[in-house]
């Protein structure tokens, strides 16, 4: 292996990491808009969507699948558009699957 790919590798684990740990404050931030939705804010449908899509696409990019996958599956159900008390008790076990998936792959790491 070059030096140069040595670097890129290195650079690519420390991005890696920096996206774990965003990903940590961004599952608690899933939470607590889960909880606003429950309380009837329909804005927080938006910045769901948007955190489980970024989290969806950078877990896929730096190649943490079980992460992607579940944040994938958030995004789904949000994008179907239901909002009663089943859809959200099914986002709220979503979410929790993500912070497992999130807890596993670091413990990996």
């Amino acid at each position: 292996m070059t030096d140069g790919e040595e670097q890129l590798r290195e650079q690519v684990k420390i991005l890696g990491e920096k996206f774990l740990l965003r990903t940590a404050d961004q599952v608690i931030t899933l939470r607590t808009q889960s909880q606003r939705l429950r309380a009837g804010d329909r804005e927080a449908l938006g910045v769901i969507q948007e955190l489980s899509h970024k989290i969806h696409g950078s877990g896929a990019m730096f190649g943490f699948a079980d992460l992607s996958d579940r944040a994938g599956e958030i995004e789904r159900l949000i994008v179907a558009g239901a909002t009663g008390d089943d859809t959200i008790d099914c986002l709220d076990a979503l979410i929790d699957q993500l912070g497992v998936a999130l807890e596993a792959t670091r413990s990996n790491r």
